[in-house]
């Protein structure tokens, strides 16, 4: 979750710092990021999004060339042309930084369709974070929030069993063990709530039989 978190919000956070926010950076970086970008011919806007896509051309890429090769060619490809950009003067070194660690963040997330959503979603906080500085995140982020709530898959909301909280849930952030989970989850609106029997750990039952006798 943390790493879905700087994989999403990373690169237009960096911009809003860069851009609108630069009483928030410490005297001794901002020097340094000043320094580092007193040569380069772009913004930084199109430089961000110049290295967002090509790490996402590198990444499918790698997908689309079976075995071991497509990993190798990723991971050399990106090697190459961050270290060619930097040493051409077209893109900062912080900025070759940034774009690394949100695309071994994308990586932690499992499900493909869910990264998928989650790269587009990158391009449009880049672009908030451009227009309108922390406001335009945040503003962003709270229209995307409501379009989460209001989503259903089935009936059910996307954003349950985290809300809205009806009964406990035995397997929201803290997973309980399967024997404590003699219910299935409020939110599915099923006929029969009972998910297992009266003896769940019929082991147990058995050794106090056992103990009695």
């Amino acid at each position: 979750m943390i790493a879905a978190f700087f994989g999403l919000f990373l690169p237009g956070l960096y911009i809003a710092l860069t851009l609108y926010h630069q009483e928030m950076i410490p005297t001794e970086l901002l020097t340094s990021l000043a320094k580092s970008r007193e040569a380069l011919p772009f913004p930084i806007v199109v430089e961000m999004i110049v290295m967002e896509i090509s790490w996402e051309l590198i990444r499918e890429a790698g997908v689309s060339v079976p075995g071991v090769i497509g990993q190798t060619i990723g991971i050399i490809g990106v090697v190459v042309l961050g270290q060619a950009a930097v040493a051409a003067g077209l893109v900062s070194p912080v900025l070759i930084i940034i774009t690394a660690i949100t695309g071994l963040c994308s990586f932690a997330i499992p499900a493909y369709n869910l990264a998928f959503a989650h790269r587009i979603l990158r391009f449009a906080f880049i672009f908030l974070g451009a227009i309108a500085g922390f406001y335009g995140i945040a503003v962003g982020t709270f229209i995307f929030g409501g379009l989460i709530c209001s989503m259903k898959s089935f009936g059910v909301l996307y954003v349950s069993p985290i809300t809205p909280k009806t009964k406990p849930n035995h397997d929201a952030v803290i997973r309980q063990p399967l024997w404590a989970q003699k219910e299935r989850p409020d939110f599915l609106n099923t006929h029969d709530r009972s998910k297992t029997g009266k003896t769940v750990r019929g082991w147990k039952d058995q050794n106090s039989k056992g103990n009695k006798q």
